[in-house]
């Protein structure tokens, strides 16, 4: 598989629970069916729909096996589908040796990966053949007494042995079964204590699948924030927000029990000192000249403006609300009379502000022409919330938000922990980098409180 494009996928297409796989012919021998791919898109959509495209042939991708991440095991939706035009249903015992030895030893350590799932019979339900009719069959079980019906029309479009986003056509409203494993298997727990406490905020969640950790909801109405063409949708994104921010005071004990992630400003404040040890590593292991490493000198600046900086927006009287350190626009669909907000993976229990941070944060990218189109959003968030606390307080309170945000965002994976200095050079140089983020957010902080005092 060396000659492989790197855009390319190989694809080891079984059928009758893995007893045949699909081949080509390639000579005077025999290959596996191969696509080429967006690295930038979702990969399970893309090979399904693809397939579909060229051979007329619904399918569901199954799991890349480890031995070779450019490679998909997959299955038709029907498991008797005949083979499209050009290609041949090869019996697995004769499958190896039909093919040159890189796709043979493809088609061997992908068929022992996947008997091994078939045996586990727990860990990875979406790396077994015939998932999906299973799941089809479930779905319906749950959709039926809502007089609905599905109509055999899906999307996948993410894929793993435990994890699982699949769109369901109905006769109906669309649905949407999703599943998380490791390290998101909080999810589950967290979407569902959020759709009972809050379920004008989110998706109605029609039935949960706990031994798959996987749940059904119906689809979000409306249009995603990032599609949108008109400012008022920002402002409505923002409004909600805070409603369902100010609607969880109180729920603070409920929502950390659930497994949103603990980013209280007392929580980030305990970990200046380690974060920047941390840090400190990082930059002296940096290799590269440019951009420069902060020095110990400045890190001492950023650690005395974290500290000030929570000090801050802990003497305001915020509450602690729901947060979400993924606040971004694809996870934030705006309709007609609400905002529902998706993907609920990276909760947790914060200052409100941090949240409305990273939406602010998106506005510039998004293409929105709308003149102080950041003042006007911080506006409509801060109205919401004058009910609770007072306007000087949440203009204060919002102007220590760019800095502490970036920190609760670095701390919101325990990731920087356990980084290894000589292998994992892409993850040394992220958290450089957000390290360096905070540095310019606290001297902006400090440039304002300068001019404050002239």
């Amino acid at each position: 598989m060396g000659s492989l494009p790197e855009a390319a996928y190989l694809m080891v297409i079984t059928r009758r629970n893995a007893s045949e796989i699909l081949l080509l012919p390639a000579g005077a021998g025999w290959k596996l069916p191969r696509l080429e791919v967006n690295p930038g898109e979702r990969l399970a959509e893309q090979l399904t729909s693809e397939v579909l495209r060229a051979w007329g042939m619904e399918t569901v991708c199954l799991f890349s096996p480890p031995f070779d991440r450019r490679c998909m095991v997959m299955e038709p939706v029907r498991d008797n589908e005949k083979s499209p035009p050009g290609t041949y249903w090869t019996p697995r015992t004769s499958a190896d040796r039909c093919c040159a030895p890189p796709e043979a030893a493809a088609i061997r350590e992908s068929l022992a990966e996947l008997d091994g799932y078939a045996r586990a019979q727990a860990g990875g339900h979406f790396a077994c053949c015939g998932w999906l009719r299973e799941l089809f069959r479930w779905v319906q079980e749950q959709v039926g007494p809502r007089g609905l019906q599905l109509t055999g029309r899906f999307r996948q479009l993410n894929t793993g042995p435990q994890f699982c986003l699949v769109r369901f056509e109905t006769s109906g409203q669309a649905v949407w079964f999703k599943a998380t494993g490791a390290p998101n298997r909080h999810e589950m727990p967290v979407t569902v204590t959020l759709g009972r406490l809050f379920p004008n905020y989110l998706p109605e969640i029609l039935a949960v699948h706990r031994e798959w950790n996987g749940w059904l909801s119906s689809e979000a109405p409306g249009t995603s924030l990032d599609a949108a063409s008109r400012f008022r949708a920002w402002e409505r994104a923002a409004e909600d927000l805070a409603g369902m921010q100010i609607s969880s005071i109180g729920k603070t004990d409920e929502l950390l029990a659930s497994g949103c992630r603990d980013l209280r400003v007392p929580a980030l404040a305990q970990q200046i000192d380690a974060f920047l040890a941390c840090m400190n590593e990082l930059m002296a292991a940096q290799k590269k000249p440019a951009p420069a490493p902060l020095d110990r000198s400045e890190l001492r600046t950023l650690a005395l403006s974290l500290r000030e900086a929570c000090t801050t927006l802990q003497s305001f009287s915020l509450p602690d609300t729901i947060g979400h350190t993924d606040f971004n626009p694809g996870n934030i669909f705006v309709g007609q009379d609400r905002c529902v907000f998706l993907d609920w993976s990276e909760a947790a229990v914060s200052n409100p502000v941090l949240t409305f941070q990273y939406l602010r944060e998106y506005l510039p990218r998004s293409g929105m022409n709308e003149a102080a189109g950041g003042e006007k959003l911080s506006a409509v968030y801060s109205q919401r919330w004058s009910t609770v606390c007072s306007a000087n307080e949440i203009r204060k309170a919002l102007a220590q938000a760019p800095l502490v945000a970036v920190f609760a965002y670095a701390l919101s994976t325990d990731s920087w922990r356990s980084i290894d200095r000589a292998s994992d050079c892409k993850t040394a140089a992220y958290y450089r980098s957000l390290a360096r983020r905070m540095y310019r957010e606290a001297v902006k902080v400090a440039q304002r409180s300068e001019l404050c005092l002239d």
